[in-house]
């Protein structure tokens, strides 16, 4: 490797969202003490939130439609309560995968779909979004004793890839990169008629293909509709799942209603259905937790309409599929 290649990883690294900064994190989320664990969140979320402008005006667009009429004031507040809540999240999450961990509590619905998904031996694709903690409750899948596949984009930041795959592994999670191949598709489907579970996120696009616009808050956003494909394609059920922050290691597991598309709803209006069913149980807890929706980008199009009609024509279920998100 060149010497200017070698300084520019360097500086890379060291950027805020590094390999250098994850394991300087990790290092106080394992091995800080309590008050450190406890305080040192929100001053470093208050620093960041006041450095990186880009983030924290993408935030504030988002939260801006979350919250309809909110004034600046009141915006910038719920920006750096969401710079707070995620450096928490992160440090509960560290800790928990670490050779230390701490109880979690969890709260879970009594009624449980993924079990009785998984009983009838087609796997389950939960999709869940950036909003709480999804590592801490990804953790908890082993309690099905069936392998857990967690479909996610590769990391912006090429230095903390390998290191934030090999936490996730060693947690018992699988990673599935969805770099737009045929073979991370292949491996999804495999996966479900298997009987294992694959998770996607619904908030996250990797390239232009496969997204379909979606009501969001009042207007139109693009999710991607790989999931969907992907759940017909295998016969499998589609599950919203989300973990919001409660306190202090304490989590609540949002599980919605089960979502069906049989391996002959190949018209549109079935696709639409399931997704605004899922798009909407997503909707409803970040309703509930405006602050934990972590995504740190604007999410709708500046041109985004209030209402339209959804495409009546199908992409193909190879590139929809393809273009399943992380």
């Amino acid at each position: 490797m060149s010497r200017p290649a070698v300084l520019a990883r360097v500086v890379e690294a060291l950027r805020f969202d590094g390999l250098w900064w994850r394991r300087f994190a990790r290092l106080g989320s394992v091995y800080g003490p309590e008050w450190w664990k406890r305080g040192s969140p929100p001053v470093i979320a208050a620093i960041l939130f006041g450095l990186v402008g880009r983030n924290r005006r993408g935030a504030m667009t988002n939260l801006r439609r979350v919250l309809g009429d909110a004034d600046d004031g009141r915006l910038h507040l719920a920006a750096l309560r969401m710079f707070i809540q995620f450096a928490h999240c992160m440090t509960e999450t560290m800790e928990y995968f670490g050779p230390r961990p701490r109880p979690i509590q969890l709260d879970v619905p009594q009624r449980d779909p993924i079990a009785e998904a998984l009983r009838d031996g087609r796997g389950a694709v939960l999709v869940t979004g950036h909003i709480g903690n999804w590592d801490v409750a990804a953790k908890t899948l082993r309690d099905y004793d069936r392998p857990i596949n967690l479909v996610m984009a590769r990391e912006a930041n090429a230095t903390a890839a390998d290191y934030v795959r090999a936490i996730r592994e060693q947690a018992g999670v699988r990673v599935i990169y969805s770099d737009t191949s045929v073979f991370s598709s292949l491996n999804m489907i495999r996966a479900l008629r298997a009987n294992e579970i694959v998770a996607i996120q619904l908030d996250r696009m990797v390239g232009s293909g496969g997204a379909r616009l979606v009501p969001f808050f009042g207007r139109l956003a693009p999710f991607p509709s790989g999931p969907f494909v992907l759940a017909r394609l295998a016969g499998a059920p589609l599950i919203p799942v989300f973990a919001p922050r409660l306190g202090t290691r304490h989590y609540a597991v949002h599980i919605g209603q089960r979502i069906t598309l049989t391996r002959d709803a190949r018209d549109p209006h079935s696709l639409a259905r399931a997704m605004r069913a899922a798009v909407a149980a997503f909707e409803s807890v970040i309703r509930a937790y405006p602050s934990q929706w972590f995504l740190f980008s604007p999410f709708w199009p500046e041109d985004a309409p209030t209402s339209q009609t959804l495409g009546s024509g199908a992409d193909g279920d190879a590139d929809e599929l393809g273009a399943a998100p992380g």
